[in-house]
């Protein structure tokens, strides 16, 4: 199509020698046009200029055609980009639960409207799953639908990966932010290495949420000093135990699955790494591998006193010491494994899952019963891997698995716990053997089932994850998703917990004494009877050890920071990032406890007398002065106390008129007897052969009812357990109008009579 430009030139040419040649068959013809007159030719022109003038009008309606459509369509969005909306834009509603914009309604509303998206989780002060904001993109500004828009979710308060190893002042307004209570604690480091103000652990450990926000967050800052430094960790274990042995301390050795980093070298200390530790008891737990597995739990740990036959074969003895630790998958949850807080002499170890299994009523028939065993045993019990095949610590895998023992060996009978060599379980009632023979009473249960209880298969390093994965361990379509899924990093130890709600059954009814527990390992039995583990081994659904060991937190001094700790959360309720605790006089039992469960004695603290005037002091830090020389033998000066879980439960921490007291008691450095020093060395001397014993005392609550400690025949109190229930010399009874305590004797075989008033230390108010 000829231009406008080209169209007047055509035009104003009209008339001057123009030669038209037309192509005919073969040849041309060519014809010479006479000149016109200017009349004419002024004609031609008006004529071309109206011409002209219609054409450019069509050319510039087509242009704001084009153009309008083009801003209309633009307008539309269906080209040139696309508005990224606010949350409140994009017709969702806030979670009734949270009342904030969920991060996944954010993002799955963006993918509808075309956008590629992504989350990113980062900790914040707003509740877990909220929309915080976008990363490199502003709301109401229009970006490519092709460029990936990152939604960025809060994953609750938690410690920002990368606070370790960073000076105290540049993270303090990070963990400030998160809306809990912040606290920051002097560890002392041995070394010249590591620089003062540095942060050298926290509470949750680096990278990880918090999951108490009432505790919130604790900071640990290095401090040059003296004492069991927090630099013992990465030491070579026998360098580490020559030098405290040098200075002072009675060490011993004992092992732990590590990193492979790790592995020979010092992973965790008790006395607590940064404590302030000056001789005494120093245990030192260095790393293992799976090569270390059966040295660490064979019978050479056993006491001798054990009345085990010797067996012809190598026999371990069941407890999972070795994995002690706090393990997190990358979704941020986490399950910790630790010891029995109140071991006791020729006692084996015992470990616990911070993941408590379903309670049954009954369960109690076996204290034990919630720690973890490796193999078909019991407190000391050995294990003979020849008679448990199938367990997959028989094996040379490396790997095993660890269950809590009433999970392994017990079945439901009703709404209670019940094991075969009880008796009989007829119509969902447990009936013990003297029910025998008699009408209705079969051997063969009725109203009973197995139920699917917590197992965790473990993995230490340099085990074959592969061999266990391809002999249908675990289930075939698990493991075809875990191929699909990041791979396992086999550097760092970790287990994986079965998930109940993978399976269609996690219950079936019992309906022969023969029928093996489908959800139980092959213990005590040569038949695989276990059903394939869901989910298979995956980076995803792996609990990873967190090789960051905790602090004793209650015993360490508080770090200031430039005379203040501004930088500290002011969350509601919280004064300068601590939560305030009211004094001994005016605390609840239930404040009490759940103080103490975290070591602060804030609310006990202070001067405790005798009518008589004499007086013991219990400082904040839960350390007790003042103690008199004539009790040199059951309770020291300068002891450093802590609730004992023995009498109160780990967990129990809720006052009950039926138990209106607690007990405190000493560190295990305070055994002594001619052996040596510690529990470790005296663990098989009888107690009443002890030289010294750790302090114990009775904490007895304001206005509490005590009065069955001293009538007859009345245990409608409990007995904290060395107080006599068939009366006294002299009954007079302590009043509690105040709280006291006063020491016990109960690690003699000397009685004592219930507390009298002159034999207790009542606050001083």
């Amino acid at each position: 199509m000829p231009t406008a430009t080209g169209m007047a030139s055509e035009i104003g040419q009209a008339g001057v020698n123009t030669t038209a040649n037309a192509a005919m068959g073969s040849g041309a013809a060519t014809t010479t046009i006479a000149p016109v007159s200017a009349a004419a030719t002024t004609a031609v022109k008006t004529a071309g200029k109206k011409r002209l003038i219609i054409i450019i009008a069509a050319i510039v309606a087509v242009v704001l055609v084009v153009a309008g459509a083009g801003f209309g369509t633009y307008k539309a969005q269906l080209w040139g980009g696309k508005t990224v909306p606010k949350p409140a834009d994009l017709g969702i509603a806030k979670s009734s639960k949270i009342h904030e914009f969920t991060a996944a309604d954010v993002e799955a509303s963006l993918h509808k409207r075309g956008f590629k998206t992504t989350i990113k989780q980062t900790f914040s002060a707003k509740p877990k799953g909220s929309f915080i904001g976008y990363h490199n993109i502003q709301a109401n500004k229009r970006y490519s639908a092709s460029d990936p828009i990152t939604v960025i979710a809060s994953n609750g308060p938690g410690v920002p990966e990368g606070t370790r190893g960073q000076s105290v002042r540049k993270i303090q307004k990070s963990v400030a932010g998160m809306g809990v209570p912040v606290h920051y604690y002097k560890v002392i480091v041995t070394d010249q290495k590591t620089p003062a103000d540095t942060v050298i652990a926290s509470y949750p450990t680096d990278g990880q949420p918090v999951s108490d926000t009432k505790t919130g967050i604790n900071i640990g800052v290095a401090e040059q000093g003296k004492g069991v430094g927090y630099d013992i960790v990465g030491q070579d274990k026998d360098q580490a135990k020559q030098q405290y042995a040098s200075a002072g301390f009675n060490v011993t050795l004992k092992p732990r699955f590590s990193s492979k980093a790790r592995i020979g070298k010092i992973v965790d200390s008790n006395p607590k790494p940064g404590s302030a530790a000056n001789g005494g008891d120093l245990t030192l737990y260095y790393g293992i591998d799976a090569s270390g597995f059966k040295d660490a739990v064979n019978e050479k740990n056993v006491s001798p006193n054990s009345n085990m036959a010797p067996t012809s074969e190598e026999t371990l003895e069941g407890t999972a010491a070795p994995v002690e630790g706090t393990y997190c998958n990358n979704a941020g949850k986490c399950i910790t494994f630790s010891g029995s807080a109140n071991q006791k002499p020729n006692e084996g170890p015992r470990t616990y899952s911070s993941e408590a299994p379903e309670q049954l009523n009954g369960s109690a028939l076996y204290d034990f019963g919630d720690q973890l065993v490796f193999c078909g045993s019991s407190q000391q019990a050995l294990c003979s891997p020849s008679s448990e095949p199938n367990a997959l610590y028989a094996g040379d895998s490396g790997a095993f698995e660890l269950t809590p023992y009433n999970s392994a060996f017990t079945f439901k009978c009703g709404n209670s716990a019940m094991t075969p060599d009880y008796g009989f379980c007829v119509n969902g009632q447990r009936l013990s053997l003297d029910h025998a023979g008699e009408p209705g009473v079969s051997a063969t249960p009725s109203g009973a089932s197995y139920e699917m209880g917590p197992l965790y298969v473990y993995f230490p390093v340099g085990s074959d994850v592969s061999k266990v994965t391809e002999s249908g361990y675990f289930d075939k379509d698990s493991v075809a998703k875990a191929a699909q899924q990041k791979k396992i990093d086999t550097s760092r130890p970790f287990f994986i917990s079965r998930d109940k709600s993978l399976y269609d059954k996690s219950s079936v009814n019992i309906n022969s004494v023969a029928m093996p527990n489908p959800f139980a390992p092959s213990f005590g039995t040569k038949q695989k009877t276990l059903e394939p583990v869901k989910p298979a081994p995956s980076d995803e659904t792996a609990y990873y050890l967190v090789e960051d060991p905790q602090l004793d937190w209650g015993s360490l001094p508080e770090y200031v920071i430039d005379g203040d700790n501004r930088g500290k959360s002011t969350a509601k309720g919280d004064d300068n990032g601590k939560t305030a605790q009211p004094a001994a006089k005016d605390a609840t039992p239930d404040q009490i406890l759940t103080a103490l469960a975290k070591g602060d004695f804030m609310p006990i603290a202070g001067s405790y007398c005798l009518n008589s005037g004499e007086c013991m002091q219990l400082s904040k830090e839960g350390v007790l002065t003042g103690v008199n020389k004539q009790y040199d033998m059951i309770a020291h000066e300068g002891s450093h106390l802590s609730l004992d879980n023995g009498s109160n439960g780990s967990a129990d921490t809720t006052y009950s008129p039926n138990k209106p007291y607690f007990i405190l008691e000493g560190p295990d450095s305070e055994y002594t007897c001619d052996g040596g020093v510690g529990l470790s060395q005296c663990s098989n001397v009888m107690m009443n052969q002890m030289n010294t014993t750790p302090t114990k005392l009775l904490y007895v609550f304001k206005g509490a009812d005590t009065s069955a400690w001293y009538r007859e025949n009345d245990d409608s109190i409990k007995n904290p357990g060395f107080l006599y229930t068939e009366g006294a010399d002299d009954p007079t009874q302590a009043p509690t109008d105040r709280p006291y305590i006063t020491i016990m004797n109960s690690h003699s075989t000397t009685s004592m009579a219930p507390p009298h008033p002159n034999s207790v230390y009542y606050l001083k108010e």
